[in-house]
């Protein structure tokens, strides 16, 4: 593999790290995305200035990436996000995401390619990426950011049975155009990379034909400040993301319920999927902010005690990063990122899915011993820094080379 194209609908620190990699060995051929500017230009300092009253623009600024390798594409992403909207607005439902994903493919499948022997794309955004690559005889390399749908779906199925009050209308299933993408995307990719053992799972009961390459993502080290100090006031615990059953919120809140710790308080952070009748009992027992920018979401990890992220299938889970980044420690179980990210009992905790009393324990042990919890918050944070985005694309490079 002496040549790449990357390419991904929107600016994303996994396919930033990946090409970053790749140009310093001199084997990126283009990085193909969406709004975003190489550090050093004018494009650059235009996103800077916007910055100042829109944060989040910063973020579109990519560092350490010879300029003429970027094919920033804004209109694609922009234009896009616009028509979903106003799609949105008339009543017809056409997701943002589907519209960003399908669009960016299109275009660069469309586009002139420079010379190279692979083509690295993400999933829902591959599809005519891949028909091309592979009528030129170039490596179609697969990213899956998630589990694969059908264990998604399977998954979704046994929680709403385990708790039938949770479930917000219908199961979550993907549309048979959808699936038919997916399928395609998949048949065509000539090596899968995942980011977790979780995921890899996934496909090896699909029994594909493909090699998948496992490479966990790199800690944001220089997006989030370590704590230097003990949070002050209740005991706090953190959750960060979509709260529904696929998340396992339900086990969280029935967890902290029987914790009963005194003057404790659970924060929840982002969409609460779940339904009324099946939160009424646990009403007044957490806090919950539908929405905190990104910006603000380093002083709330750093003002925990804990993160708890008792998923029950992720791809990866970028908060359990995060908040080690930001010195919390996290409890979390093995349906994500957590065995590539945590050694249990050091710097931070891995729980059983599903388990309850669990949760309990560790909730109940880390406010009996805060500064402890403390303590492991600081090794999780060394840990961090012993593997950035700079050591994991290096590492997802050699492993696409193997």
């Amino acid at each position: 593999m002496s040549s790449v194209i990357v390419s991904h609908p929107h600016l994303a620190a996994f396919s930033s790290g990946l090409a970053t990699s790749l140009a310093r060995q001199h084997r990126l051929a283009a990085y193909f995305t969406g709004v975003a500017a190489a550090e050093g230009t004018a494009a650059a300092a235009a996103l800077a200035a916007i910055a100042r009253v829109a944060p989040v623009a910063r973020n579109r600024i990519v560092e350490d990436l010879p300029a003429p390798l970027l094919r920033s594409l804004p209109a694609v992403e922009l234009g896009a996000r616009l028509v979903a909207e106003l799609c949105g607005r008339v009543g017809l439902p056409v997701s943002g995401y589907n519209a960003i994903f399908s669009a960016h493919d299109r275009v660069v499948a469309s586009l002139p390619w420079p010379t190279a022997d692979a083509v690295y794309a993400y999933e829902d955004a591959a599809l005519l990426t891949f028909r091309r690559a592979r009528r030129r005889g170039l490596r179609a390399i697969w990213d899956l950011p998630l589990p694969h749908y059908r264990t998604i779906e399977e998954l979704f199925r046994t929680e709403a049975a385990r708790w039938p009050r949770a479930l917000t209308g219908a199961l979550p299933t993907e549309p048979p155009w959808k699936r038919a993408r997916k399928d395609e995307e998949l048949a065509l990719a000539t090596t899968v990379a995942v980011a977790s053992a979780f995921t890899r799972h996934s496909l090896e009961r699909e029994e594909i034909g493909a090699p998948i390459v496992t490479v966990p993502y790199g800690f944001p080290v220089d997006a989030f400040e370590v704590r230097a100090h003990r949070p002050a006031g209740p005991f706090t615990v953190l959750s960060v993301g979509t709260h529904d059953l696929r998340k396992g919120t339900p086990y969280l809140l029935e967890a902290w319920t029987r914790a009963a710790i005194p003057d404790a308080e659970l924060h929840l952070v982002g969409p609460l999927r779940l339904g009324a009748s099946f939160l009424e009992p646990y009403r007044g027992t957490f806090r919950h902010w539908p929405h905190v920018p990104k910006s603000q979401l380093m002083r709330r990890y750093q003002a925990a005690d804990l993160l708890a992220f008792p998923t029950l299938g992720d791809g990866f889970g970028l908060v359990i990063q995060e908040a080690m980044c930001c010195g919390t420690p996290v409890v979390t179980t093995a349906c994500g990122g957590g065995p590539e990210c945590i050694t249990d009992g050091v710097d931070g905790w891995l729980v059983p899915p599903r388990d309850i009393d669990a949760l309990v324990d560790v909730m109940r042990a880390a406010a009996a011993d805060r500064e402890r919890a403390f303590e492991m918050g600081r090794r999780a944070r060394a840990r961090a820094e012993r593997w950035t985005w700079r050591d994991a694309g290096d590492a997802l490079v050699r492993g696409l080379e193997a």
